[in-house]
């Protein structure tokens, strides 16, 4: 029994924390001795049919779970009545604790961001939501290594599970809730995008994102409020993280990024944005009509399932990014296999136009060529030889593509962004834009654990 410090073969040594449901010990399981987080079911709801079937489905969606970013479950069961789940013991700390020191610097929330994206990309690609995105569910290691916990309010995609108890209470944590959470509409992988948005306002703020002081209010701020602005408070912040916010948390799904993965990818991106890059169109309904002077539209260079598999095991990826020139409405693209709903629509993946040789049309003079290296495959942003900003998926590198310039319209620039990420921080990348005559226009390079860079001419 838990009342003298065992539970079977596990013994008790302390309390971890507390939460909606369970109760997580730090423990020994003394048959393989070694020391374990052991997550039981609370005393008081222990007997609720409700609380006992969502447990399991906690530990039935975390086990068939492999990815870096979400913490593996060694076994699941009960014992002598009681329900429980036996997890590795991770040393570190809630990212929730970490805030209660202050804001993150940019790099670094962004860096926090994409890894959590990561966990989640994997947790939708096999149709679990999470539902409680939050920083109180994300560990960081001393090595700034991130976990996504507690997946003990998920449910599949497309099931029938109810966004609302059986007492009329909404199922979540308020303050981090999307819009639709909040009535009968419907709930896909983009309402976890909205809150991971959440999440990234607060690491950039130091607070929530907003200043409800109960139910009401907070769900008045998601519904009707406009997502908070943390370049106005912190001048370090460049606002195009701003408009990465605004799009993850639009009111209309339909709005927003299509995967987590795209709201980390963009967040990155705004990282070395220049101080005119827009990500997106942000919050509300309409699309802006297209700009006369650019034929520049979207296009998506996507992945195959093998590359995709890698992506997810690296813990890399990039989404994509396009400019306040563009004239296209937002719409999700389904990601990793999730269900998509509503206007989500899945697009065929196309091989990126990586190449070597000259490709100039006849008579012309005029071009560029991109060159990319760096010691792990590369995701990609670049405009095209059509004038078009692509993005392209698990890029091997070195890359490059040579193009002329003569369908470009006169506001379009060339300009390539390249990002990859290595748990291990030896990660290198580095772009160079050359013109036709070999001058080099312009070269970017970065060192780091997780290399972003890009390089636009003028």
């Amino acid at each position: 029994m838990i009342d003298d410090g065992r539970l079977g073969d596990y013994r008790l040594v302390g309390l971890l924390g507390r939460g909606g449901m369970g109760e997580v010990h730090r423990a020994v399981d003394t048959r393989r001795a070694r020391p374990v987080a052991l997550k039981v079911l609370r005393p008081d709801v222990a007997d609720d049919p409700e609380f006992r079937e969502r447990f399991r489905r906690e530990a039935g969606a975390t086990a068939a779970m492999q990815s870096p970013h979400i913490v593996p479950i060694h076994d699941f069961g009960e014992i002598d009545g009681h329900l429980f789940i036996d997890m590795p013991l991770i040393h570190g700390m809630g990212l929730d604790a970490v805030l209660g020191h202050g804001p993150l610097a940019p790099h670094r929330a962004v860096t926090v961001i994409g890894q959590v994206a990561e966990g989640l990309v994997h947790a939708h690609g096999h149709g679990v939501l999470h539902r409680d995105v939050k920083p109180s569910n994300i560990l960081l290691t001393p090595a700034d290594f991130v976990y996504l916990v507690d997946f003990g309010i998920a449910y599949r995609a497309g099931g029938t599970d109810p966004h609302l108890t059986a007492t009329g209470t909404a199922i979540g944590t308020w303050a981090y809730m999307a819009p639709e959470r909040f009535d009968a509409g419907a709930v896909d992988a983009r309402s976890d995008v909205y809150s991971l948005a959440c999440v990234l306002a607060e690491c950039l703020l130091g607070r929530r994102p907003f200043d409800g002081t109960g139910p009401a209010s907070l769900m008045k701020a998601h519904l009707a409020a406009e997502p908070p602005r943390p370049s106005r408070e912190r001048p370090d912040i460049p606002p195009a993280l701003d408009e990465v916010i605004a799009r993850g948390m639009a009111k209309d799904p339909a709005h927003r990024f299509g995967s987590a993965r795209e709201l980390a990818a963009a967040a990155a991106a705004a990282l070395s944005a220049p101080a005119s890059t827009r990500v997106r169109p942000t919050t509300h309904d309409a699309a802006r009509p297209a700009a006369a002077t650019s034929r520049r539209r979207l296009v998506l260079a996507g992945v195959g399932a093998a590359a995709l598999a890698m992506t997810l095991a690296a813990g890399i990826g990039l989404g994509r990014m396009t400019d306040g020139a563009t004239a296209a409405t937002p719409s999700p693209v389904a990601d990793t296999g999730a269900a998509a709903t509503g206007s989500s629509v899945a697009r065929p993946p196309t091989t990126p136009e990586a190449r070597s040789g000259t490709v100039f049309g006849a008579g012309q003079s005029d071009g560029y060529t991109y060159t990319v290296d760096a010691n792990y495959p590369v995701h990609l942003i670049y405009t095209d030889a059509a004038g078009d900003q692509v993005t392209a998926g698990e890029t091997p590198a070195p890359w490059s593509l040579v193009f002329d310039t003569s369908r470009w319209g006169s506001d379009a620039r060339p300009q390539v962004s390249a990002y990859t990420m290595s748990n291990r921080g030896d990660s290198y990348v580095e772009c160079t834009i050359t013109d036709a005559d070999g001058r080099v226009v312009v070269t970017q390079r970065k060192e780091t654990a997780n290399a972003m860079v890009m390089c636009m001419a003028f």
